[in-house]
């Protein structure tokens, strides 16, 4: 096992920066997420189903499978079908069977989640303010730099 420390027995620099990245991406992950939940509750969908709805609108007006839609969350281990059938019961998509495979079935955006999506758009202003009540403009094409390089 490598240790992280130096012959003296103390943490590298390199490691407490390490250190510090993890916890600070870890902060920030749970900020966001709390910002976004609070952003999305008038709207009465998760940042999950968010995730959804924005995934099929750049699909539509194409159908996707339910393991496509599984793995374009971010959390790959998302219950996609259970979210799913939440969004259908809201009218937001329709799920129906493939006509390829008929054990599968295939999920498309509605009207109606279409208008949630513009209704949600045309309040993203408020969202995008807290971040950059936080960040430069520069700042945050910094910061979409860096952590495109993470995925």
């Amino acid at each position: 096992m490598i240790s992280d420390m130096n012959p003296a027995g103390e943490t590298s620099g390199e490691e407490t920066n390490l250190q510090q990245l993890r916890y600070n991406l870890f902060q920030s992950a749970s900020w966001l997420n709390s910002n976004i939940r609070k952003f999305l509750d008038p709207f009465a969908i998760t940042p999950k189903q968010y995730n959804i709805l924005l995934t099929l609108e750049s699909r539509n007006p194409e159908s996707l499978s339910i393991q496509e839609v599984r793995e374009s969350l971010a959390d790959k281990m998302s219950d996609a079908s259970r979210l799913i059938d939440r969004l259908e019961k809201k009218n937001y998509l329709e799920k129906f069977p493939s006509d390829y495979d008929r054990r599968s079935n295939r999920v498309r955006i509605t009207e109606a989640g279409q208008k949630l999506l513009v209704q949600i758009n045309s309040r993203r202003e408020a969202l995008d303010e807290v971040l950059l009540q936080r960040l430069k403009p520069e700042e945050v094409v910094q910061l979409n730099e860096l952590l495109s390089r993470l995925k």
